[in-house]
């Protein structure tokens, strides 16, 4: 029996597995095997709820495990430690400590390989910033800058206890990356400052003394999305009192705050980079073709330049379709393209039979500004122009996307209950972290 392995447990990774898993391992027509360093999953796109208390990880987790056990395919936790590609062997180091002390080495051989193993935070080499600012490409760094915050909070409120005649000390957020991930974070922050003055976990007036802004070297925000897009969501923030600063080239990150082109220094209590996302380093190990941000490049068929029997997806994968001259953005709509597009064509792969290319399409864009308040740019279709949509619909319409991925893993009945439950944990809460 022939065997896929797929590397990376992320929306893509888990919906491929999920989708063969149903098809080639429950008829035993292939051996099914899912890597990945946790036991459990989390929507990528939900990192920057978690990050301002909106969202509870555990909540929210579903286990590798599980799925494995319900859908017919073999889970193993580990991190991918080398492979040999004439041996068409991988090695994963399994049963460790976080910090891989302990691990022992198992080996995987696989007849096609998938790697998902999704992107990690781009420093751009800019000094101060790896070490100085928080990310946000992990629940374990998600929760850091929720923490962060919290903590801020508190120390503004106990300094302001102390000198009460004086004007209660400003908190200064900065948010480096005016991309989808960073103004959504800045519209929850927002929102939590709100949220956790009401009920009594900070004093301070959560506009007046808790400064949020957002930072992007492009000449807009949201760069490469449609335009008028980003005027909208532009204005949405600026009524929610988020300073938005184009053309900002951050050059370096102290413990204090950073620097703006080279001269211009600007105080911060809190430094989140959400600037860019490259592939993991590793990537560049393996002899594929990468590009400048280290992710292998692809063909037509998600196959790797340098390795039919190798195929990549996601934020990990450089990939030009047949149908567009330009590289493909790191979004969770091209990976979960991908990843519908390899549940239908690695069967064929399989049974060497022919398989149509990759072609991707552009839905459009939503982007979440908390509150019930979202903006949406959705593309043409069958001579119809495209068309925007604000407020609680394309909040709507953005919740519907995280339901489809719910459905898609789960199942209608399944994900009729999970649902449920997602819904009676906001109901039976504050709607947002307290602690």
């Amino acid at each position: 029996m022939k065997t896929i392995v797929i590397v990376g447990g992320g929306a893509a990774g888990l919906q491929v597995a999920i989708g063969l898993g149903r098809t080639l391992g429950k008829k035993r027509r292939a051996r099914v095997v899912l890597v990945d360093r946790s036991p459990t999953h989390l929507w990528k796109p939900l990192l920057h709820e978690v990050a301002a208390g909106r969202v509870e990880p555990t909540v929210h987790h579903t286990s590798f495990a599980l799925q494995a056990e319900r859908n017919h395919f073999h889970f193993v936790q580990g991190e991918l430690a080398s492979l040999d590609r004439t041996g068409r062997v991988i090695s994963v180091a399994t049963g460790g400590t976080g910090d891989g002390t302990g691990a022992t080495l198992q080996a995987i051989a696989y007849d096609k390989l998938v790697l998902a193993v999704g992107g990690v935070t781009q420093y751009f080499g800019v000094p101060g910033a790896r070490e100085h600012a928080l990310a946000l490409d992990s629940v374990s760094s998600a929760e850091q800058v929720r923490e962060r915050l919290h903590a801020t909070l508190r120390r503004a409120c106990a300094r302001a206890a102390a000198a009460p005649q004086a004007r209660p000390p400003q908190v200064r957020v900065a948010i480096v990356g005016a991309g989808a991930t960073g103004v959504q974070l800045a519209a929850q922050l927002r929102r939590t400052t709100r949220v956790l003055n009401r009920y009594g976990v900070h004093r301070l007036d959560p506009v007046r003394d808790v400064d949020i802004s957002v930072l992007e070297a492009s000449p807009t925000i949201l760069p490469g999305m449609d335009r008028e897009l980003a005027s909208r969501v532009a204005r949405q923030l600026t009524k929610m009192n988020i300073r938005v600063a184009t053309g900002q080239k951050v050059t370096s990150v102290t413990a204090g705050g950073l620097t703006l082109d080279g001269s211009n220094y600007v105080d911060a209590d809190i430094v989140v980079w959400a600037a860019g996302v490259a592939a993991p380093p590793q990537i560049a190990t393996f002899g594929l073709a990468v590009n400048e941000k280290g992710q292998a490049r692809v063909g037509s068929t998600l196959q790797s330049l340098d390795d039919d029997n190798i195929f990549a997806i996601g934020d990990c994968a450089s990939c030009r379709p047949t149908n567009g001259a330009n590289e493909l953005p790191t979004r969770a709509q091209v990976a979960y393209q991908q990843a519908l597009y390899l549940q239908s064509a690695l069967p064929r792969h399989m049974s060497g039979k022919a398989v149509e290319p990759f072609a991707y399409r552009d839905y459009g864009s939503l982007i979440s500004l908390a509150g019930g308040r979202a903006v949406g740019s959705l593309a043409a279709a069958r001579g119809i122009s495209g068309w925007y949509v604000e407020g609680k619909l394309a909040a709507l319409m953005h919740h519907a996307v995280y339901r489809r991925h719910i459905l898609a893993i789960n199942g209608w009945g399944r994900a009729l209950v999970v649902s449920l439950s997602h819904g009676l944990e906001r109901l039976l809460g504050a709607g947002t972290r307290l602690h």
